[in-house]
């Protein structure tokens, strides 16, 4: 039987894997040399000169935090955060966790004793001092009142 015809059509014959491979290295050969010529013929390597200063903006001081209404939000917002945690520590109890909350009350006293002196109350700093006192009374009031307890 012949199996280069099949249903009348006739196939050409397959080249040996041998022929194939060297072709291909040759192939291979040829295009690596041609890429290789016309990278340091056409373009010759330059010298590479040193990149210039890159500038950055300057940070904004940080002397923002000085105002005393933003250093008591500010260390609100660090308790509320290791609040957190200690919520989600499976090792911590009840009782460990009890002095945060306290601290976070005694903190928003502070703020507000501060919020009334300094900030006028029409202000954009008055609703984001308003928004983090509320939220850390809240936190310490579910605390209080036991919604943590399962």
């Amino acid at each position: 039987m012949n199996i280069d015809e099949v249903e009348g059509h006739k196939y050409a014959k397959q080249l040996s894997t041998d022929r194939k491979m060297g072709a291909a290295k040759g192939f291979d050969r040829i295009l690596d040399d041609a890429v290789r010529r016309a990278v340091h013929e056409e373009h010759p390597v330059d010298e590479v000169s040193a990149a210039g200063r890159v500038g950055f903006p300057p940070l904004p001081d940080r002397g923002y935090l000085e105002h005393p209404v933003l250093q008591h939000a500010y260390d609100i917002l660090d308790l509320l955060e290791e609040y957190s945690q200690a919520l989600h520590n499976s090792h911590m109890t009840l009782k460990g966790i009890e002095p945060i909350p306290t601290r976070i009350e005694q903190e928003v006293k502070g703020l507000e004793l501060q919020f009334g002196d300094d900030v006028a109350q029409d202000d954009e700093l008055a609703g984001i001092v308003n928004e983090i006192a509320v939220t850390a009374r809240v936190e310490a009031l579910k605390f209080q009142r036991g919604d943590y307890i399962t």
